[in-house]
């Protein structure tokens, strides 16, 4: 043993105690609780289902537990097992087969986390997932549900009748983007209307979204002539900057229309141009000027356009989500693809917002659109 000496304290920890105590002050890791599941996409949201030991039969109709009613889907057309943790697929004789990653099984087959199954025409995702995150991720999709709720509830019922009409489409995104718009006569001669998009995703963009749009929508800017685009780009710049407001800014394209007229004036701040057909198959023209975003900077000059409107002209203002999409060829689209959906012929059992989702669906990817789809579309008689 060693003499101690004058200069040592009698409890000197050693090395190895040290490193004991330091051990014991470590968090015990949390061990998995392991899920299996079928991820279904069903606009405008993701269905999970949960698939228990000792495994589901999935099918057009019960007693199938997993039911899935489109006519590809056989009554009983598959089946996964599960033991010692680990999925297997196995085709019930269906009618249109069972696919895993493209390829159609011809016995029980292995699953392997991420595979893409098909039933049919129906496609799922197998998931073998800790249960506690998947809890979680419900959880957060049930908030944004609410969120995208609250954000429809303001959005204004379209007009049917008198010499301005409008329809709309609005889509979410999966993680719920910044996206309102509204439109309202604001005198017996002047009709005004807008589309917004704040930057970023998720329940505080779509909050901060739905308070600008009410702002708006109750014409609540101090000192502003809401029949001025330009003073209502700068009263919600004063009442809305990005410092004050978890840094989020927002593009704005605002309109009122004098009726004796026929006289439009706009504003884009920051956003891109809106597009006004003089008639079907009419050249769709941009209407657009360079002006600053909302937000960033304490003042700025937003300038005002001005167009005139021919009877029977329609009025396209809508959000980057509608355009900026990868289709499935993997191109990256970009706003002359949507104006192009514009200029096609309208199609009398479609409304002309969902005419252009429909046709934009139709050329993305599979999968729910990366960004909220806004469009509203004015008609003038």
């Amino acid at each position: 043993m060693k003499p101690q000496t004058q200069d040592e304290p009698e409890d000197q920890d050693s090395d190895q105690t040290t490193a004991m105590r330091l051990t014991a002050l470590r968090p015990l890791p949390v061990a998995l609780s392991i899920g299996h599941y079928f991820a279904f996409v069903q606009e405008p949201e993701v269905r999970r289902v949960r698939i228990d030991a000792p495994g589901v039969t999935v099918g057009r109709q019960p007693p199938c537990e997993v039911v899935i009613p489109a006519v590809e889907v056989s009554r009983r057309h598959a089946r996964i097992d599960i033991a010692s943790q680990r999925a297997t697929l196995t085709d019930l004789g269906s009618t249109n087969g069972t696919f895993l990653d493209g390829t159609r099984i011809a016995g029980p087959t292995p699953l392997v986390n991420g595979s893409l199954v098909s039933f049919g025409s129906v496609t799922a995702r197998y998931e073998r997932r800790d249960q506690r995150e998947v809890a979680e991720e419900a959880e957060l999709a049930g908030e944004l549900r609410r969120a995208a709720d609250y954000v429809r509830a303001i959005l204004p019922q379209p007009l049917t009748d008198g010499p301005v009409q409008t329809d709309w489409w609005f889509v979410p995104s999966s993680q719920l983007g910044g996206d309102a718009f509204g439109y309202q006569y604001l005198d017996d001669d002047t009709f005004g209307g807008f589309v917004l998009d704040v930057s970023g995703h998720g329940i505080g963009s779509a909050m901060h979204a739905a308070n600008v749009a009410n702002a708006i929508r109750r014409r609540s800017l101090p000192g502003v002539d809401f029949r001025d685009p330009g003073q209502v780009a700068a009263g919600v710049n004063a009442v809305f900057p990005m410092e004050e407001h978890n840094g989020l800014m927002l593009t704005l394209w605002y309109f009122s229309y004098h009726l004796p007229t026929r006289a439009l004036r706009f504003c884009a701040a920051g956003h891109h141009p809106s597009f006004l057909v003089s008639q079907p198959g009419a050249e769709p023209v941009p209407l657009w000027l360079k002006a600053p975003a909302i937000g960033m900077l304490p003042f700025g000059a937003w300038s005002v356009g001005r167009a005139d409107i021919p009877p029977g002209a329609r009025l396209y203002v809508f959000s980057d989500g509608a355009f900026e999409i990868v289709a499935s060829n993997g191109q990256q689209w970009v706003i002359e693809d949507l104006r192009r959906i514009m200029q096609a012929p309208p199609q009398p059992e479609l409304s002309e917002s969902q005419r252009l989702y429909q046709a934009v669906r139709a050329a993305a990817r599979p999968g729910q659109l990366d960004d909220d789809f806004s469009a509203l579309v004015v008609h003038f008689s």
